[in-house]
């Protein structure tokens, strides 16, 4: 066992001097903003928008070309008194002006059908060239300070706004200065610009050849700045993986995805000559216009062939058919595609092993000293750190196994009971291959350990135990798995046209059930894999997941065996699993603390959904959810909070009413048309709005309420790490006030991920000696020497089954001899939890209540609770606590649909 882990995290040295650094900025002009504000707005038919210059390709340009550039402002468009750019030395103005000239072409309309309109914008165009000779913006220099921070009114270190760019560009320029060396071979790193921090990637990239085929991947290093609740310093975070390029002939992009395209070219300038630092990001997508690929609107590779007509720049078409001639280089410039998933198998795995990540994380500890360092190992702070779980161990006593069976089944069975309430658990698995359906029947037995026995004329069966009865029926999905047809109506938007598709084919499987079930129902749907359906918005999952809430029927999905790689009786195992989750049949295990908890303690768990119009049904749309679990609760112990009936749902009840009564969907069970909220501030005050009528509903006994930070700030400010006081809560334009007054027994514990941010840094377990290989370690964690009332808490869960056995000391940028093929492997890539104890009821929060006499309670004992709800027997360790995990996978039913037309609305 391991007693320390080490983050990839680093905080500001104080015992050293403040790092200083000297830049030369400038300020974009105030003349040039009216006027290139004007040229760009003509692109719009309102006039009043957009509000902002599309200044981010022009700093993308920037970087790219300009010597001596070290990072760019951000709002530099619409603020002058923000810097727009910091360089180590003055710029040229003849290198400054032919970048902005480029860039300000791009800003009107490339055509307009009125030739007075066109004259107009041309006469505007000139205008706004002749304004970048006569107001050259002033140099000045600039002193500043990357280790500067405020601390908040709750004492968390809050760092000047420009050091979010700034630090990030200057660490990876010192990085990028000195190669790492690995096995005796030297990797150098150049720069990728970020929304968040600066990326390292390793180039030119490195090939791994097996079965006659080469590969390309790079390293990867990311580095972002963040802040943690209550530290007294902020931290920088760095992170580790692989970068794979796409080197297919040609490169198969599936129908509606683009493809992220990173640029190597020398500066364009004759006689001018530098090391090249930097990559540029690109993207390319199919444009319909065009009928062809295209470089998006905010690629640089449109206009760099303007700066530089000595080389050759590559057109979207060849670099796909012929990825591989461009990725290593052709008269001086390269490119490589970023491989996704969704282009298929990759034959380097994705991830690092912990070995190579603590390699990689000493050499950038050597990179930024004196002025940063580590933060200190952790600690375990809890001695247990999971629940009660059934034995999992091998054994070859088989009275011992079969014990251990009839333990689990008799949970299994518990769990299904209470969600049924004395009602038929009815299970309807519409199949497309008999090997499935027959896969599908023996994991439901087994499952519930019911014997084997006949079946029906219809390949149904029923069960009886005690109270327990099961009902199944097998039917062929037959057409309702086919393809939707798009048919694109004049006058209807894409999304119309699926949504029309969506709730024909919905219908169409809602009355192949026999009834509407007067309890919930769980259907298990066999349907092709993805890759079946090629053309935009054909898949019909959503259809049938609709038509399947329609009927009163949660539904779960397996695919055919041959679009699948996995054994059919493993998925079978598993979309079992899933649907009786989806039923709500899970229940938390009790629980291991050093300190009891409040009996009867319940959770209420917060999850926004957020449905983007490039989603599913290409319809945008948000929803909170909310979830109250009561693990010792005899009938449904998982909530959801229905706001519009202003009451809690069963959580089968909620997920169906998520999927039919959603935002436009059209349904005929909606009762109450959902309210549309347009703006952000819309939105804010009807989320707290929810939050303040949920805390109502649930003063009446001791709650934990769990919030995921990263999903939930946006539209609750109050989140931010900015704004936490312990034991209060923040709601917009107030001041914190105590979390005691929303209910005496109300404790909150704010969980945060990396959120594909980095906010989270990475771990490894560090050996006992140099000699052990780090590696992985399950616990809860927190600083050494930080006081009992410490609030902030690191979860970690270990290595599941499913990584397999790949070695923890296995390296895949440069594989040693005894591992030639190391690249192939898939490391798998442990994500820290942090668990943030908001509030609870501690020695001052039961002071401030009147009440200082109390006992008071650790924040270590809350937080190891949450932790233990990582654990399931069913599952493989969460990535984040049950309830909190519900509440998210909700999201899977909230598909709005877009309104049908006005005269269809009629016509219904």
């Amino acid at each position: 066992m391991y007693h320390l882990i080490s983050t990839t995290a680093y905080e500001p040295n104080v015992d050293s001097e403040p790092w200083t650094e000297q830049y030369r900025v400038i300020s974009f002009p105030e003349e040039w903003r009216a006027e290139f504000m004007d040229l760009y707005r003509r692109r719009w038919r309102r006039r009043e928008l957009p509000a902002t210059l599309p200044i981010s390709k022009f700093n993308d340009l920037l970087r790219a070309t300009a010597p001596g550039l070290v990072a760019t402002g951000r709002g530099a468009g619409s603020k002058a008194e923000v810097p727009w750019f910091y360089a180590s030395e003055e710029m040229p103005a003849e290198l400054i002006s032919p970048l902005l000239a480029s860039w300000v072409m791009t800003l009107p309309p490339g055509t307009d059908p009125d030739p007075e309109r066109m004259a107009d914008h041309r006469t505007a165009l000139d205008r706004a060239l002749a304004l970048i000779d006569d107001h050259t913006p002033q140099w000045r220099t600039e002193s500043v300070d990357l280790t500067a921070a405020e601390p908040s009114p709750g004492g968390t270190a809050q760092p000047d706004r420009r050091l979010y760019h700034l630090l990030p560009e200057r660490i990876g320029a010192r990085l990028a200065a000195s190669p790492l060396r690995l096995n005796g071979v030297d990797l150098s790193f150049r720069l990728v610009t970020r929304d968040q921090g600066v990326e390292l990637v390793s180039w030119p990239p490195r090939s791994y050849t097996k079965d006659r085929r080469t590969w390309f991947y790079s390293g990867l290093v990311t580095v972002t700045v963040q802040t943690v609740p209550f530290a007294p310093r902020f931290r920088v975070h760095v992170s580790y993986g692989i970068r794979r390029w796409a080197t297919g002939s040609p490169v198969w992009l599936p129908e509606g995805h683009g493809a992220t395209v990173l640029l190597d070219a020398p500066l364009p300038w004759p006689g001018v000559h530098g090391p090249r630092r930097r990559l540029t990001a690109n993207s390319l997508a199919y444009d319909r216009s065009l009928g062809m690929l295209a470089w998006s609107r905010q690629s640089l590779v449109g206009l760099l062939p303007e700066l530089d007509m000595t080389r050759a720049y590559p057109k979207p078409p060849d670099l796909v058919a012929e990825p591989v001639g461009w990725i290593e280089g052709q008269n001086g410039v390269a490119v490589g595609i970023l491989h996704s998933t969704a282009m298929g198998r990759h034959g380097v795995g994705a991830g690092v092993m912990p070995l190579e990540r603590m390699l990689l994380d000493h050499w950038v500890e050597e990179g930024i000293r004196p002025f940063l360092r580590r933060v200190p190992e952790l600690e375990r702070v809890h001695r247990k750190s999971k629940p009660v779980l059934l034995p999992t161990s091998p054994t070859k006593d088989q009275a011992e196994q079969e014990k251990r069976t009839r333990h689990r089944i008799q949970a299994r069975r518990d769990a299904v009971r209470a969600i049924l309430d004395g009602r038929p658990l009815l299970v309807d698995v519409l199949w497309q291959t008999e090997e499935t359906r027959d896969a599908v029947v023996v994991a439901l037995r087994e499952w519930l350990g019911f014997p084997a026995g006949p079946r029906g004329v219809d390949g149904g069966q029923e069960w009886q135990v005690g109270d327990l009865r099961v009902v199944l029926r097998t039917r062929p999905l037959g057409t309702l798995g086919a393809p939707l047809e798009i048919n694109r109506i004049s006058g209807h938007s894409r999304a119309q046209a699926l949504a029309l598709a969506t709730r024909e084919r919905a219908a169409r499987t809602a009355d192949h059930f026999v009834a509407r079930s007067a309890s919930e129902g769980l259907v298990i749907v066999e349907t092709l894999g993805p890759e079946r359906f090629p053309a935009r918005d054909s898949d019909p999952k959503s259809a049938l997941r609709i038509g399947c809430a329609m009927a009163c029927r949660v539904s779960q999905f397996i695919v055919v065996p041959e679009d699948s790689d996995g054994a059919v009786a493993h998925r079978a195992k598993s979309a079992v699993a899933d649907g009786m989750r989806q039923l709500g049949a899970v229940v938390p295990p009790d629980q291991r603390l050093d300190e009891k908890l409040p009996d009867g303690i319940q959770y209420l768990a917060l999850w926004y959904v957020r449905r983007q119009a490039d989603g599913p049904t290409r319809q945008a749309g948000q929803r909170l959810v909310a979830l109250r679990v009561r693990p010792r609760d005899p009938v449904h112990p998982v909530c959801g909070w229905d706001d519009t009936r202003k009451k809690w749902l069963s959580y089968a009840q909620l997920l169906l009413t998520l999927a039919v009564n959603g935002p436009a969907s059209g349904s005929p069970a909606q009762t109450r048309p959902a309210r549309v909220f347009s703006t952000h501030e819309e939105r804010r005050d009807e989320v707290e709005r929810q939050v303040r009528s949920l805390f109502y509903q649930v003063c009446d006994r001791p709650t934990l309420l769990l919030a995921n930070s990263g999903n939930l700030r946006g539209v609750w400010p109050g989140l931010n790490n900015g704004q936490l006081v312990r034991d209060m809560v923040t709601f917009y334009g107030e001041q914190p006030t105590r979390l005691a007054l929303h209910g005496g027994g109300l404790r909150a514990v704010l969980i945060r991920d990396a959120n594909s941010r980095g906010e989270t840094p990475e771990w490894y377990a560090p050996g006992e000696t140099d000699e052990d290989p780090p590696g992985f370690s399950a616990g809860l964690w927190a600083a050494r020497d930080t006081g009992p009332d410490n609030r902030v808490f690191v979860s970690t869960v270990g290595k599941p089954p499913t990584a397999g056995a790949v070695r923890r000391d296995l390296r895949k940028l440069v594989p040693d001899k005894a591992w030639p093929h190391g690249p192939a492997a898939t490391a798998w890539n442990p994500q820290a939890l942090e668990l943030t104890v908001l509030g609870c009821l501690s020695e001052a929060a039961l002071a401030a209540a009147g009440s200082p006499g109390s006992t008071p309670e650790r924040p270590a004992v809350i937080a190891a609770a949450v932790h233990q709800l990582r654990f399931h027997d069913e599952y493989h360790p969460l990535a984040r606590p049950l309830p909190l995990h519900l509440a998210k996978l909700a999201e899977e039913y909230f598909l709005p649909l877009a309104p049908a037309p006005a005269t269809e609305q009629v016509d219904e």
